[in-house]
């Protein structure tokens, strides 16, 4: 084959930033789309924390940062009354990203564009995916373009990012199961507008009242993108009307508040569905393609990115001979259940603020001021749950747990951030910037209280496991809280001790941190046949591909 390596299908925030990853990886994409031109509408608005983390490691984060608008709180409201106040600078201390990004999702894809134009990679528009076929070696593909002839394309692996109505998927003839919720549920409106009212510019807001909900999300630039949502019996017909979105704002409660200079409203209804399959041979589905969901919560574009970065180090690995076939297989298996929970997530929180229930509202009214106000964990999930860091996979095919039963973070969890040294360095850096640097996972030892012979001898134990063919997919690190300590070994200065805290090493242990960020083995210090393990399981050593 001398085609590209892989074919993505849609070029939104999800092929985008999947085919930004790829090829910094050094994998050959084309990345087509049948739409004439980029997207020129706000849609999506909110990237959240977990995602401007994993942007951050492909280096697109930052562009994205400096074109929006940060907030770090949130209310929601009933009856004129705030249930609660969601302080994101409390609640994910822990992240570099302690806010919602406000940006509409057109800039957001002219960042990963740029960024992927920067890598020396365009997007090919008015290129229409008209049928496909696959064997066991790849894909081939017939692209239709504006001039009207067919090309046939072959490439290795194809990825279906073309939303919801998506093509790849009605090729697989796969099925999109779910529910629909435009009869029995809600219709949405949305739009974009000038807010005259009393309220902060700079803060998310949600209103409930009697089965309607109205939520208003501040850009830069002093707009705000309103998201209105009906009970089944309320909802308007037609076209959406400032008028409307002003009842809106009046019933919701936003006192002596005016909405101006209305731009891009349009109605939509809400399916519930998620493809029964996110992967058939050598082709895969990504974001709205695999699964659509009710908007409430901002989560879509962030789990559809996160579904792409997912796969992007999977897929790199495996187009250079380094995966095991287990590796590419928990794709789906990681993101199905992402999907699922977040199809589960999304469904009650619709129902809740939607309900026309008295008895239903009355409760929640009564009830949520009162579980947050004595139980401040119940904050701190939602504000996890929102911001999309608690997104773990502990029963994943690929995450392992060798430590104490008791001992966190697990196998599977988002790896925390922490200060570290190098040796001789005067200034410190994060964890995070570290991971920022390579493509690699990492392994970290955490020396804990161990004597220095002892840890000689792990980690001569540890060279030799990744000296096997492995130098290339790891890098090593020694993480010690003696801040004297000199090495041969790469060696990072834990002063204070808080890295080893976080990972409740004080006694010593074996993190591999998987390149997406999220923890693939955990295990105690001397687990070295665990390291060997793992790593056989998942990765090919140099050299053996060939074999």
């Amino acid at each position: 084959m001398t085609g590209p390596d892989v074919l993505i299908i849609g070029a939104g925030p999800v092929g985008l930033a999947l085919a930004g990853d790829l090829v910094r990886r050094g994998v050959s994409c084309r990345i087509v789309d049948s739409a004439d031109h980029p997207m020129q509408q706000t849609k999506a608005v909110g990237i959240q924390a977990r995602t401007l983390e994993l942007l951050a490691r492909m280096g697109a984060a930052r562009a994205a940062i400096d074109r929006g608008l940060t907030t770090s709180l949130f209310s929601i409201y009933s009856g004129g009354k705030r249930l609660i106040r969601i302080d994101f600078r409390e609640h994910l201390a822990e992240s570099p990203y302690p806010y919602v990004l406000l940006l509409p999702q057109d800039q957001t894809e002219q960042v990963l564009t740029q960024h992927l134009r920067n890598l020396g990679t365009e997007v090919e528009w008015q290129s229409q995916l008209i049928s496909l076929k696959q064997d066991g070696q790849g894909v081939e593909a017939v692209l239709r373009h504006a001039d009207g002839h067919d090309e046939r394309a072959a490439v290795g692996w194809l990825v279906g990012c073309d939303g919801a109505h998506s093509a790849v998927r009605h090729l697989l003839d796969l099925q999109f199961v779910g529910s629909t919720l435009e009869q029995s549920f809600a219709t949405f409106a949305v739009g974009n507008v000038r807010m005259e009212w009393e309220l902060g510019s700079d803060e998310v807001f949600a209103f409930l009242h009697q089965g309607n909900f109205i939520g208003y999300f501040p850009m830069a630039g002093g707009r705000h993108r309103v998201v209105v949502a009906y009970a089944p019996d309320s909802a308007p017909t037609g076209d959406v009307t400032l008028d409307e979105i002003q009842q809106a704002v009046d019933t919701g409660g936003s006192t002596r508040a005016r909405a101006l200079e209305p731009t891009e409203l349009t109605r939509f209804h809400i399916n519930q569905r998620r493809t029964e399959r996110y992967r058939v041979g050598h082709v895969f589905l990504a974001g709205d393609a695999a699964h659509i969901h009710s908007p409430i919560g901002a989560q879509g574009m962030n789990t559809g990115i996160q579904d792409a970065l997912n796969l992007s180090w999977k897929l790199a690995l495996t187009i250079s001979g380094r995966a095991s076939a287990v590796l590419l297989d928990s794709y789906e298996t990681e993101r199905q259940q992402v999907g699922d929970a977040l199809l589960r997530a999304t469904d009650l929180t619709t129902h809740l603020a939607l309900t026309r229930n008295p008895f239903m509202a009355w409760l929640r009214d009564a009830l949520t001021p009162m579980v947050f106000a004595s139980l401040p964990v119940a904050a701190h999930r939602l504000a996890q749950s929102l911001a999309e860091m608690n997104v773990a996979y502990p029963d994943g095919p690929i995450s392992v747990e060798r430590r104490d039963h008791g001992r966190s973070p697990h196998a599977g969890d988002r790896a925390p951030d922490g200060e570290v040294r190098a040796v001789g360095a005067e200034r410190g850096q994060t964890l995070f910037d570290l991971l920022n640097t390579t493509q690699r996972s990492v392994l970290l030892m955490f020396t804990g209280d161990y004597d220095a012979a002892t840890m000689e001898r792990y980690w001569s134990e540890i060279s030799a496991t990744i000296a096997s063919g492995y130098q290339d997919l790891i890098a090593a690190y020694v993480v010690t809280e003696n801040t004297a300590a000199e090495s041969e070994h790469p060696l990072l200065h834990d002063d204070g001790g808080a890295l080893h805290e976080r990972y409740d090493a004080k006694r010593g242990a074996l993190i591999l941190i998987r390149p997406d960020g999220y923890i693939g083995l955990a295990a105690e210090l001397g687990a070295a046949e665990s390291l060997r393990a793992y790593l056989h399981t998942l990765f090919i050593p140099a050299g053996a591909q060939q074999l």
